[in-house]
C-alpha cells in the first residue's frame, strides 16, 4: 500500500468517523430526552438512514476499551405483537445508541456481556442483558403513568393535567367496543354530563337525542367545523369531546348549550397499515306492546257493552269459539314484523407517512334492514375520507382533509308509526287478506291505516330519501422562525348537502269477502287521487378562519400561550317541492303527471355571522393555571347597532398536589386539582331577519272577475331592538387520582343563567289589528346540577381491568316568563311558572280504586258531576285537593317529574387476560316518568283492539252474568275508549320510567402474532357484541321501553342488536 492510497483510506475513515459521531451525538440526545421523560422529543420519530450503521470503524469484530463488540439485532414490539417505532436502545453506562426502524428492528455494536436499555414514550423502561446472544426479541410493557392526554379544547389542544374547564372525552378504542349504526349512540353511559335518549329504532332514523347537561341541542364541530355527526362512519372517529361550560365559550354562536368536538383520524409516522373493520348483525325488536287474542278481544268488547248495560256484542257462543280455537286469532304484530332482521358494516382504511407527508383515508359501507316483513324499509350509507398532510419544509405545512357521504332511506308510502298504529288497532277476529286469500287485502276495521298492506310500496307507494353530503377542508400551517413559539393558520371549508326526497303515492283498494256469492267486493279506496310529490333541497357552508398562535416556555417553569382568530361564516340554501295526479302509474317521474291540479313551492336562506376570538393562556410550573378568553360575534340575524355581542370567559386551576406542604403530608393523593370557570355565551336563535319588514305569500285566494289572484299580507310587526340571548354558566370542578393512580376521581357543579329568551309579549289586540307582535327578548330560565365520575385501573400479571362510573344530576327552573294576567290567587298559584321547577307533572293524585258500590254510594266526593252516579267498582278515587267537595280543575296539583331525565348515570367495565377481552357497559337514568295516553289508557279506544295488560281489569265473576259477584284487578272494568272518570290527568297514568339497562356487552379474541404470520396479516380480532341487550325497569309490564317517545305506542321500537365482527390489521 502507498502513502497516497493510506492517505485516502484514513480520510476516508476520519469522514466515516465524522459521521458516526453526529449520529452518536444524536442518539444520546434521544435516548437522553426519552429517559428525562419530555414528551415532545424531537428525535425520537426522526428518520435516519444511517441509523444501523455501527457507530466505529466498520469491522466485523474488533476491541474498544478492550472489550469484544458484536452487531446485536432484534425487534421491539408491544404488548400485542406491533412493532414499535423510534424505540431508543442504548449501550447502557455508553453513549452508543440508535432508534428502531418502520418494522421495530434495531442493529447495535455491544459487548456480548453489556445491557441494552430500550425506552420510549408511553412504555417502561427496559434493561435487557445481551448474555452473549446476537439477536434480541423485546416486548415493552406500556405505562400509563408516562402518558399524559391532549384534549381539545377549542382551536387548540391541551395536556388533559392542564385542563381547567368541564370536558370529557372517548376515543376510538372506546368508540370500538361498542359497534353503532348511529354515532350518537355512543354517548350513553359513557360521558358525564351527557344525557342521551334513543326514541327510535327506525333505520336511518334511530340517532339518540343527545343534550349536554339537559341544556338543548349542542354546537357539533367536525375536524373544526359545523356539520352534523351522527352519521360518519364511526371507525374514522379518533376522538369524541363535549365542552360544557365556560370551554365553549370560544366558540360564539349556537354554542350556549355546549359544543360537541369531533376529531376523525389522521395519518401518522410509519409504514401503511392497511385495516379491514367489519360486522354482520341482526336486530330484533326490544319490546311492543303485548296485544289481546281474539278471544279476549271478544270478551273484553262483550264486557264493555253488558257493562254499560246493553247487548254483548259477540255473545258468550261465539266467546267460545275463539277460546276453544275453532275459529281464528290473528297476531298482526306477527303477521307485519319480521323477528330479526340484518346488518351490516365494512370499512377499509390506510394510514401511514414519512418525514415529508402523512395520510389517512378511508371508504365504508353500511346497511340496515327493517323490521316489516315486507322488506320496504331499509337504509345504506357510504362513507369516505381521506385526509393528507404534507410538509413542505421545517415551518410550513398543508392538509387537505376531504369527506362525504351517501345516504338512501326506503320506507313504504305510510310512516311507521302509522303501520304501528295499525297493529295496535286492527282486530284480531280478522286477518289481513279477504277470505285469506292474498291476492285481495282485507278492508278491515282501520282500512287507512291496515298494517300487512300498508307495510308494502306496491300498495301504499314509498318515500325514497336521497341525501349527499361533501366536505372539503385545506388547512395552511406555518411557523415563524423568526419569532420561537408563533405560528400562523389558515382554514377554509366547504359544505355542500344535497338532498331528494320522493313520495309516490298510488290508489289501493282493500277488499271484503261475501261468502254468499263468492265474491271479492271493494270496502275501501285509498290514496286516491295518485299523487308523486318530489322535493329537492341544497345547503352551502363556507368556513374561513385565520389564526396567530404563540406558546412558549420560559425557565422551564413559565408557559404562556395566546391565540388571536378571525372567523366568518356564510349558509345558504335553497328548496323546491313539485307535486302532479296521475291515470296511470307506469312511469313514476313529474314529466308523467297530468296537466290538472299541479302544485310546486319552494324557499330559499341565507345567513352569516363572524367573530373574533382571543385567548391568553399562563401556568407556572403545571401548578398555577389561568385562562382569559373572549369572544366578539357579529350575527346577520339581528338589527344594525344589535349584530354584535362580547362573550368573556375565564378559567382557573390550583394543583394543590404539588404544593410542598401537601407532598410532604399526603403521600395517597397522587395528583389533586381544582379547578372553575366561568363564562358567557350568547345564541341567536330564532328566524332569520325578524327586524325587517316583510310579506307572506302567497297567503290565501282573492277573486278578481274570473281570476282566482294569490294574496300577500305582511308578516307581522319587526322588532328592530332583537338580540342575542345570553347564558351564563359557572363550573366548579375537582380532580383527584390517589394510590399511585389507581383510582380516580372528578367532580363539577355546574349552574347556568340565561335571558333574554324570545318570546312575544302578551297584549289584547283586536282582530281588525291585522298583524301579529314581534318576538322579543323576554324570558329566562337556570340550570344547575352536578357530575361525579370515579374510576380504577388495577392489573395482576396477564390480567387488567378498568371500571369507569358515572352520574349526572340537572334540574331546571323558569325564570321570567312572559304570560297573561292572573284571574285570581288560585289561578296564579297554578299558572305561575316563575321560579318553579321545569319537568313537574300536573294532574289529580289518585288516591286508590272504588272497591264495592257501598263505597261509591258513600263517596261524598262528587267525580263525574253526576252524583257518582257513572261510578263502578275498581273505578278510580281521587284526591279533592281544594276540599270544595268536586274533583275539578281546583284539584290540579304536582303529581310527579315529568318526561324528561334528571338523573343520567353508567358504569363501563372492561377486562383483558392474554388474547382475551371483554367489555360490558351498564346505562340507565332515573327521576322521570312515562304517561300512559289512547290505547295505553283505555280498552277497546276508538274500537281498536286492546292491549294484554287491560285483561288484569275489575271484572264480573261471570262476565255475562251482571248479577255475579266483581273480582278486583288492576285496571278499571272495561268501558270501550274508557270512562270519563278514569280518563283523567291524573297520577294512576304517571309510571315511574327509571331504568338499569345492560347497553353493550362484547367479548373479543386476538389470534396469536404466530397465526397471523402464518395468515400473512400483522394483527386480527374477533368479536361478538351485543347492543340494547337487557332492561331492568317498571315498565315490563306493559311490555313497553322506557326510552319511548310517547304513551301511546305509536312508534318504531328500539333494537337489540346482536353483531360478530372482525379487524385485520395488514
Amino acid at each position: 500500500m502507498n502513502k497516497k492510497q493510506t492517505r485516502a483510506g484514513l480520510g476516508g475513515d476520519r469522514m466515516r468517523l465524522k459521521i458516526k459521531s453526529a449520529v452518536l451525538v444524536f442518539s444520546c440526545f434521544s435516548g437522553l430526552i426519552a429517559q428525562a421523560g419530555i414528551e415532545d422529543n424531537p428525535f425520537a420519530e426522526s428518520a435516519i438512514p444511517w441509523v444501523n450503521d455501527s457507530y466505529v470503524v466498520k469491522n466485523d469484530t474488533h476491541t474498544v476499551f478492550g472489550k469484544e463488540q458484536q452487531e446485536i439485532t432484534g425487534t421491539v414490539t408491544d404488548q400485542d405483537g406491533n412493532p414499535v417505532i423510534g424505540v431508543n436502545v442504548v449501550v447502557k453506562g455508553t453513549s452508543t445508541g440508535t432508534v428502531t426502524d418502520f418494522d421495530g428492528n434495531f442493529a447495535i455494536k455491544a459487548a456480548t456481556d453489556q445491557i441494552l436499555v430500550f425506552s420510549f414514550v408511553g412504555f417502561k423502561s427496559q434493561e435487557v442483558p445481551i448474555d452473549g446472544r446476537t439477536n434480541l426479541q423485546v416486548v415493552l410493557e406500556g405505562d400509563v403513568s408516562q402518558l399524559d392526554d391532549v384534549v381539545l379544547i377549542g382551536y387548540t389542544e391541551r395536556k388533559e393535567s392542564n385542563v381547567t374547564s368541564a370536558v370529557a372525552t372517548i376515543k376510538a378504542d372506546e368508540i370500538s367496543r361498542a359497534p353503532v349504526s348511529n354515532l350518537s349512540q355512543s354517548f350513553a353511559g359513557r360521558l358525564p354530563g351527557v344525557v342521551s335518549t334513543q326514541r327510535s329504532g327506525e333505520p336511518g332514523y334511530d340517532g339518540a337525542g343527545v343534550s349536554i347537561r339537559g341544556f338543548g341541542n349542542a354546537l357539533v364541530i367536525v375536524d373544526g367545523v359545523p356539520q352534523n355527526y351522527t352519521q360518519l362512519d364511526p371507525n374514522e372517529v379518533a376522538s369524541i369531546t363535549i365542552l360544557k361550560d365556560a370551554a365553549a365559550a370560544v366558540y360564539g354562536v349556537r354554542a350556549a348549550n355546549g359544543v360537541i368536538l369531533v376529531e376523525t383520524k389522521k395519518g401518522k409516522y410509519g409504514k401503511p397499515v392497511f385495516k379491514y373493520d367489519a360486522y354482520v348483525g341482526v336486530q330484533t325488536p326490544t319490546r311492543y306492546p303485548e296485544l289481546t287474542s281474539a278471544a279476549d278481544f271478544v270478551l273484553l268488547n262483550d264486557e264493555g257493552e253488558i257493562n254499560q248495560g246493553r247487548s254483548p256484542v259477540y255473545g258468550r257462543e261465539v266467546y267460545e269459539q275463539y277460546r276453544n280455537g275453532e275459529l281464528p286469532s290473528y297476531d298482526w304484530y306477527d303477521l307485519t314484523i319480521r323477528q330479526y332482521s340484518p346488518q351490516t358494516q365494512h370499512t377499509i382504511s390506510a394510514q401511514g407517512g414519512t418525514e415529508d407527508i402523512d395520510y389517512y383515508m378511508s371508504v365504508g359501507m353500511f346497511n340496515q334492514e327493517g323490521m316489516w316483513r315486507t322488506k320496504d324499509n331499509n337504509y345504506e350509507r357510504y362513507n369516505f375520507r381521506s385526509k393528507v398532510t404534507g410538509r413542505f419544509s421545517d415551518n410550513f405545512s398543508a392538509t387537505m382533509n376531504l369527506s362525504g357521504r351517501i345516504e338512501n332511506r326506503n320506507t313504504p308510502g305510510l310512516s311507521a308509526a302509522n303501520i304501528m298504529w295499525g297493529i295496535l288497532r286492527a282486530h284480531p277476529t280478522s286477518g289481513p287478506y279477504a277470505n285469506d286469500n292474498p291476492e285481495y287485502y282485507n278492508e278491515t276495521n282501520v282500512p287507512f291505516f291496515q298494517p300487512v298492506a300498508l307495510s308494502n310500496s306496491d300498495v301504499s307507494g314509498y318515500n325514497r330519501d336521497n341525501f349527499n353530503n361533501f366536505t372539503g377542508i385545506l388547512s395552511l400551517d406555518y411557523k415563524v422562525k423568526q419569532i420561537e413559539g408563533l405560528s400562523l393558520k389558515g382554514m377554509y371549508s366547504y359544505l355542500r348537502e344535497f338532498a331528494r326526497v320522493k313520495n309516490w303515492s298510488p290508489e289501493f283498494d282493500l277488499y271484503n269477502y261475501n261468502a254468499e256469492t263468492d265474491a271479492y267486493n271493494v270496502g275501501y279506496t285509498g290514496g286516491s287521487p295518485t299523487r308523486l310529490t318530489e322535493t329537492f333541497r341544497q345547503n352551502t357552508e363556507t368556513l374561513a378562519q385565520f389564526s396567530m398562535n404563540y406558546k412558549r416556555t420560559f425557565g422551564d417553569k413559565h408557559t404562556f400561550e395566546g391565540l388571536a382568530l378571525f372567523e366568518q361564516r356564510e349558509s345558504y340554501g335553497d328548496d323546491f317541492n313539485a307535486s302532479r295526479e296521475y291515470s296511470l302509474d307506469a312511469v313514476q317521474y313529474l314529466f308523467a303527471g297530468l296537466d290538472a291540479n299541479k302544485n310546486n313551492n319552494g324557499g330559499a336562506y341565507e345567513f352569516a355571522s363572524r367573530g373574533l376570538v382571543g385567548r391568553a393562556y399562563y401556568d407556572y410550573d403545571d401548578k398555577y393555571i389561568l385562562e382569559l378568553v373572549f369572544r366578539y360575534d357579529g350575527s346577520s340575524r339581528f338589527p344594525q347597532g344589535s349584530q354584535w355581542g362580547f362573550f368573556p370567559a375565564v378559567t382557573a386551576g390550583w394543583r394543590i398536589s404539588d404544593e410542598g406542604f401537601f407532598k410532604n403530608t399526603i403521600d395517597f393523593v397522587n395528583n389533586l386539582k381544582l379547578r372553575g370557570s366561568w363564562g358567557k355565551v350568547g345564541d341567536d336563535q330564532g328566524a332569520n331577519y325578524q327586524f325587517v319588514t316583510g310579506f307572506t305569500y302567497p297567503s290565501g285566494n282573492y277573486i278578481y272577475g274570473n281570476n282566482v289572484v294569490p294574496g300577500l299580507v305582511e308578516r307581522g310587526i319587526p322588532n328592530p331592538n332583537l338580540t342575542w340571548y345570553e347564558s351564563t354558566t359557572t363550573n366548579l370542578g375537582l380532580d383527584a387520582a390517589l394510590l399511585n393512580s389507581k383510582l380516580t376521581l372528578q367532580f363539577d357543579y355546574f349552574y347556568r343563567q340565561r335571558d333574554g329568551l324570545l318570546a312575544t309579549r302578551f297584549l289584547s289586540l283586536p282582530g281588525t289589528f291585522g298583524a301579529s307582535l314581534p318576538q322579543e327578548n323576554l324570558n329566562s330560565d337556570s340550570d344547575r346540577g352536578f357530575e361525579l365520575v370515579v374510576g380504577t385501573n388495577q392489573s395482576l400479571g396477564d390480567f387488567q381491568f378498568d371500571v369507569n362510573a358515572n352520574v349526572t344530576y340537572t334540574r331546571s327552573k323558569y325564570g321570567y316568563q312572559e304570560r297573561a294576567p292572573f284571574t285570581s290567587s288560585e289561578n296564579e298559584w297554578r299558572q305561575k311558572a316563575e321560579g318553579r321547577w321545569k319537568n313537574i307533572w300536573w294532574g289529580y293524585e289518585a288516591i286508590g280504586q272504588f272497591q264495592s258500590q257501598e263505597e261509591i254510594d258513600n263517596w261524598a266526593v262528587v267525580q263525574d258531576g253526576q252524583g257518582n252516579r257513572s261510578l263502578r267498582p275498581g273505578d278510580i278515587k281521587y284526591l279533592d285537593y281544594n276540599g270544595d267537595g268536586i274533583i275539578d280543575g281546583g284539584d290540579n296539583k304536582p303529581i310527579g317529574r315529568g318526561t324528561t331525565p334528571e338523573i343520567m348515570f353508567g358504569t363501563n367495565i372492561n377486562v383483558s387476560y392474554k388474547n382475551f377481552d371483554f367489555s360490558v357497559l351498564f346505562q340507565g337514568a332515573a327521576n322521570f316518568n312515562f304517561y300512559f295516553t289512547d290505547e295505553f289508557q283505555s280498552p277497546i279506544f276508538n274500537n281498536a283492539n286492546s292491549l294484554a295488560t287491560f285483561m288484569d281489569r275489575w271484572r264480573r265473576e261471570d262476565p255475562y252474568d251482571l248479577t255475579s259477584e266483581w273480582i278486583p284487578g288492576k285496571y278499571p272494568a272495561t268501558i270501550p275508549s274508557g270512562s270519563p272518570n278514569n280518563k283523567y290527568n291524573s297520577s294512576f297514568w304517571l309510571q315511574n320510567a327509571n331504568y338499569l339497562r345492560l347497553k353493550n356487552i362484547q367479548l373479543g379474541y386476538t389470534l396469536p402474532k404466530g397465526v397471523c404470520e402464518t395468515l400473512g396479516i400483522t394483527n386480527a380480532r374477533v368479536y361478538i357484541n351485543g347492543l340494547n341487550v337487557y332492561t331492568w325497569d317498571k315498565l315490563k309490564y306493559a311490555n313497553v321501553d322506557p326510552e319511548t317517545p310517547g304513551g301511546n305506542g305509536l312508534f318504531y321500537p328500539q333494537q337489540r342488536v346482536w353483531n360478530t365482527g372482525v379487524n385485520v390489521t395488514f
